[in-house]
């Protein structure tokens, strides 16, 4: 059983390296990708260029606050920050290498409970920050919309259809997570259904255990997200972190403009067209928004930079926004497949949940 689970866990590490390495030498020799950039490096301004990748860092840090803030609200002991940012660069890695960023959450879950948070919590917290993460996008994306639409109308043509069908997507999100966090009938319907789905398909094979099991849980998720609501101050944080996260994503553009040393500071503009960019790709199946990503990027940010600089600027771009969260990322994911036995430090009977 032991050799069984070590070839697992081998293979495991294998097709993770492979899929990493495979992203990478795609990303390198897809039209001379690597070529481009090694012949941008020697004519930009490197202290710019760092400022960039260090928004994508202080973006991570800023999610891990998130994470904890929320485990710490559930119970009473101290979860430390460590933790935390490895549940977030698990998320980063995984929502990278899958389409819709559908894995992100499921190994966020996993990488929690294996670290001691209850089923019910880990649940509950994930939820709450996705919900907070979307509406905060959405309110983002709509006051964006409504101080630069005239600037972006008059620079091109069709793009309200398309801020127009990202905003709708993206507040489609809201509304169903709203649901689930606040309805417990729609929840307990939609668990339900996913159980009788999951035992059609073989995966599940004692559907009234696991029925039990998955309505206790529930219960436990629908009283803590119930306490986590009554906390304000917690509200105000977790908000303020994710919006510091995603203006700090938004920024990149801007730094990216600076190192290839333009004049002037439009730096409400390229928040504005990069959370745009977010927008438009947020709907695209395919992982890490492959091609809309960059094409979004080329059509929007054509206003700022010169014909001559804007592949250079959007492979900088994608490489420090995207590629930097598999690289880092990967790191946490083989960790978290590597270990076999997890020390979380803290305990969980030292915990003990409010209310």
């Amino acid at each position: 059983m032991n050799e069984q689970k070590s070839r697992k866990s081998k293979m495991i590490h294998i097709v993770l390296f492979a899929l990493t390495l495979g992203l990478l030498v795609y990303f390198c020799i897809s039209d001379h990708n690597l070529m481009i950039l090694l012949n941008s490096l020697h004519g930009l301004n490197f202290f710019w260029l760092s400022m960039g990748a260090g928004c994508v860092v202080l973006s991570w840090l800023m999610d891990s606050l998130v994470t904890r803030c929320l485990i710490c609200a559930a119970y009473e002991a101290d979860y430390e920050f460590r933790h935390a940012f490895k549940v977030t660069m698990v998320g980063q890695y995984f929502n990278s290498i899958t389409p819709f960023a559908v894995a992100g959450q499921p190994m966020q879950f996993l990488t929690l409970t294996r670290q001691g948070v209850s089923t019910g919590i880990a649940l509950s917290a994930l939820v709450r920050k996705y919900l907070v993460y979307q509406t905060a996008i959405a309110g983002y994306s709509l006051f964006v919309i409504l101080i630069k639409y005239s600037f972006f109308r008059s620079r091109m043509k069709g793009f309200m259809a398309l801020a127009v069908v990202g905003f709708l997507y993206q507040s489609a999100v809201v509304v169903l997570l709203f649901l689930f966090a606040h309805s417990p009938r729609f929840t307990t319907k939609l668990i339900e259904g996913c159980v009788k789905l999951l035992t059609k398909l073989r995966i599940v094979k004692k559907p009234e255990e696991t029925g039990e099991k998955v309505k206790d849980q529930l219960a436990f998720y629908l009283k803590n997200n119930k306490l986590m609501q009554g906390d304000r101050l917690m509200k105000a944080r977790i908000y303020g972190y994710t919006v510091t996260e995603l203006t700090a994503v938004f920024a990149v553009p801007f730094f990216i403009y600076k190192a290839f040393h333009n004049p002037g500071a439009p730096f409400v503009d390229m928040v504005a067209a990069q959370s745009f960019v977010t927008m438009i790709s947020a709907y695209t199946p395919l992982p890490g928004a492959a091609g809309a990503a960059e094409g979004s990027f080329l059509m929007l940010f054509q206003i700022f930079f010169q014909p001559n600089v804007i592949r250079q600027a959007m492979l900088l771009w994608r490489f420090i926004t995207y590629y930097s969260c598999i690289i880092v990322g990967s790191y946490f994911a083989l960790l978290e497949h590597k270990a076999q036995k997890r020390h979380p430090g803290f305990r969980l009977s030292a915990m003990k949940p409010w209310g």
